[in-house]
């Protein structure tokens, strides 16, 4: 972009001197400045010549510019005709130029030095005009260093009548290499334009919630198709023969509906800033705006647009406000719309510098569109950026959930497989419980219905008479035994519930393995020494303790209520001269407590019920017997308290053997 100032070159007075312009050096050049200009007169250069043209020459027109509202003699609307003229000095040694001509409104012929170079639609006066409009770069040679350039220009079908933009004038090299960059950017930005739409309009069809993404994507279509009319006009250039009619429609029907189509893009992404009611009245505008372009006539159509560039202009103004706002409150995606505007509006002012011959930038107002367009793309881009990082991230969770599910699954099967089994157990215990319970009723009828009926019967002979003197004190000690054996009964009982209901008082202390194997020793030796029995006790350790001594927490008075139960339940059913073994047992984490006997053994459908209450072996046997059967539940009982375990093993003909399990202190 180059920055020279050629404002030094305008045209005075309707002659433009460039006599020392480097055609080969400089860029191209806008012949701006004041051209003779003859209302309501269509002069061919024939007359021109024969006639002084001061007196023809109603006024000069600065150009660019159109001719509405011209001032003189009389107020120039933007239907009529009339004819432009400039004369331009050159230099003598230059013989070859090249002129592009304009989109004139809405027809044009055009004589270089008296010969008819180019014609652009029909020229008619009186509303005789056929419109058209087509790109014209034509060859000059200059005749003497002179340009004499006559025009004759008609409108009946625009607002707007005569050249808004002015010829360039330049070497034919630069000036086709000028033309084709112009092209080149702007066909650039029309497809830029396109594929942006098109591209968002994919998006929402596969993704029909970011309803943002279909406004912005026709927005984007529609400008590129409007594109297609500014500017250079490339579609002039693919369809030379386009009608002027159907070109200023489309152009017309895109501008109108782009811009709702873009408010409604930024009320959807800012809801909270922009207000739905400046969106509906832009929609309405459009509707109406619209229909006008379709059922209207030119020019009639063409006057539509100045309101609505109006309210185009009020729009813009609110949008930018309402952006800084939305910026100001930390608005996602602000920034990009800001900077689109800003690229915009520098572009904008760049090309308004151009056209007063300030600055040479023409065609960039494209660039800082596309610029703008591109920047605001950015919004949809990372919306739907952080939709897929959503949505990778919930598949990547959903897939930790997975395996996480499935690891539940397996671990929930697993902890069912062992509720099953806990349920099977617990099956058996209640089927093994019902059992007990049977048993218990017909222990407790047989072992206080028995003595009581016994006591019952004493009592009775006693209160007859029918006992001799001397017999009743046998009878008063029968009657002794039995209740003292029913008080046992009740205490056992007593003790097991309170055992079961753990509100039993523990008396816990730690206490070697070695002196409590040393204690028990002591304790039974000679009292199964007395009964006629053999006793043998024995320690083991299972692993090497390097002289560290193993501990226990025991209550000793409880642990040997334990002993006490098993051991003579073994003296029970071992014959004289029998054998009864006690060992102890330490390996890494507990004590083993073990009593054999050389008894008559226990029966296996007996074995898993001799912890349960009042159960015997001997089901016939009485509390006579000298057993409430309450003596193993009571042993269970404080083993469990202890955090142990108790159980038994036995063979028939081959004693029985009962152990509990204390652990060691850690």
């Amino acid at each position: 972009m180059h920055t020279e100032d050629v404002s030094k070159y305008r045209a005075q007075g309707g002659v433009l001197v460039l006599d020392s312009y480097d055609w080969d050096r400089k860029h191209s050049l806008r012949l701006n400045g004041e051209w003779l200009f003859y209302w309501k007169q269509l002069w061919v250069p024939e007359v021109l010549q024969l006639e002084p043209e001061v007196e023809r020459a109603v006024r000069y027109v600065e150009l660019p510019s159109d001719w509405n509202g011209l001032n003189g003699p009389q107020d120039i609307p933007g239907r009529g005709y009339g004819t432009y003229r400039l004369t331009i000095k050159i230099a003598p040694d230059v013989d070859t130029l090249t002129l592009k001509m304009p989109y004139v409104r809405t027809a044009y012929k055009l004589w270089v030095n008296g010969e008819l170079a180019a014609a652009v639609g029909e020229v008619g006066a009186f509303g005789n005009s056929k419109p058209h409009y087509s790109s014209k770069v034509i060859v000059v040679k200059p005749q003497f260093g002179t340009l004499d350039l006559i025009i004759q220009a008609s409108n009946s079908h625009h607002r707007s009548g005569g050249m808004w933009d002015t010829p360039v004038l330049g070497s034919p090299e630069r000036m086709q290499s000028e033309l084709q960059l112009n092209l080149s950017i702007e066909t650039i930005v029309v497809g830029g334009l396109l594929i942006l739409g098109i591209h968002h309009l994919s998006l929402y069809a596969f993704r029909r919630k970011e309803k943002e993404s279909v406004y912005f994507g026709i927005f984007c279509v529609l400008m590129g198709i409007r594109s297609l009319f500014l500017g250079e006009s490339v579609i002039y250039y693919w369809f030379p023969g386009i009608s002027w009619y159907v070109s200023n429609v489309l152009e017309y029907i895109c501008y109108f509906i782009a811009v709702p189509s873009c408010l409604m893009f930024l009320y959807l992404v800012y809801p909270h800033e922009m207000k739905r009611w400046p969106v509906l009245v832009m929609s309405w505008l459009s509707v109406l705006s619209t229909l006008a372009v379709l059922l209207l006539s030119p020019p009639w159509f063409t006057y539509g647009m100045l309101l609505y560039e109006w309210a185009v202009k009020v729009a813009a103004v609110y949008v930018v406000a309402m952006m800084m706002v939305a910026h100001w409150r930390r608005r996602e995606g602000t920034i990009f719309v800001l900077f689109g505007v800003g690229a915009y509006l520098t572009t904008l002012a760049a090309e308004m510098l151009y056209e007063n011959d300030r600055l040479y930038a023409g065609g960039i107002t494209f660039i800082g569109f596309l610029i703008g367009v591109l920047s605001v793309s950015f919004i949809v881009g990372s919306r739907f950026s952080k939709a897929i990082t959503t949505v990778e991230s919930l598949s990547r969770q959903m897939k930790e959930l997975n395996a996480g599910l499935e690891q539940k699954i397996r671990e929930r099967t697993a902890e069912l497989e062992r509720i099953n089994l806990s349920l099977e157990l617990v099956n058996e215990d209640l089927a093994r419980m019902e059992t007990s319970r049977r048993h218990l009723l017909s222990n407790i009828s047989h072992d206080l219905g028995t003595p009581m009926t016994l006591i019952q019967g004493y009592v009775e002979a006693l209160m007859d008479g029918v006992v001799d003197r001397e017999q009743e004190q046998q009878y008063l000690k029968l009657i002794h035994n039995r209740i003292t054996g029913l008080n046992r009964l009740i205490k056992d009982l007593f003790q097991l519930s309170k055992l079961e209901a753990r509100q039993m008082e523990f008396d816990i202390q730690i206490v070697d393995t070695e002196e409590l194997f040393q204690f028990f020793v002591e304790r039974y030796e000679l009292e199964l020494a007395g009964a006629g029995i053999r006793f043998e006790t024995s320690s083991y350790r299972l692993t090497p303790t390097e002289g560290r001594t193993t501990q226990v927490r025991v209550d000793m008075n409880r642990i040997d209520q334990v002993l006490t139960n098993i051991i003579y339940n073994a003296v029970k059913y071992t014959p004289k001269g029998g054998l009864i073994q006690l060992q102890f047992t330490v390996d890494e984490h507990a004590l083993v407590v073990q009593v054999q006997d050389s008894g008559a053994g226990i029966a296996p459908e007996d074995l898993p019920y001799i912890f349960d209450r009042f159960y015997k072996k001997d089901k016939s046997r009485n509390t006579s017997g000298g057993g409430s059967g309450l003596g193993l539940a009571i042993a269970k009982e404080i083993i469990d308290y202890h955090g142990g375990r108790i159980w038994a093993q036995s063979r028939l003909g081959q004693g029985a053997r009962l152990a509990f399990m204390l652990p060691l202190v850690k």
